[in-house]
């Protein structure tokens, strides 16, 4: 489970990361990027980094200082859906009118069945 910092953190770096592929970002550059800079420094983003990767949110390439290149795993964008609410959309029930078209479809298709049934027999 995850913290509002490890979060707010992952949100950020789901902001700065383009798709699949590796991004190259330095600590700095999250924080500016966070709402309340007053609550972060570089000690603490290389230690919600750290914690991300060993929860494998996140794959660190390498890590120099304050500079990360990093990719987000499917763990962490699932994560992030739920966060977001863009959770799959539920299925919508069947209207009156569906239903009268299925009736309808069944109705002519069943004509059509016995007429060919007929058309053979005969």
């Amino acid at each position: 489970m995850l913290d509002k910092k490890s979060i707010s953190v992952l949100k950020v770096l789901n902001k700065l990361a383009t798709g699949t592929a590796y991004k190259v970002t330095t600590s700095e550059e999250i924080i500016t990027t966070l709402n309340q800079k007053s609550q972060y420094d570089a000690d603490s983003i290389r230690q919600i980094i750290d914690f991300l990767e060993k929860q494998e949110y996140i794959n660190i390439k390498f890590s120099e200082e304050n500079t990360y290149c990093y990719s987000l795993l499917p763990k962490a964008r699932s994560v992030l859906e739920q966060e977001t609410g863009k959770v799959k959309p539920k299925k919508s029930s069947p209207t009156i009118l569906q239903y009268v078209y299925t009736m309808i479809a069944s109705f002519i298709g069943s004509m059509l069945a016995l007429i060919i049934f007929f058309s053979i027999t005969i």
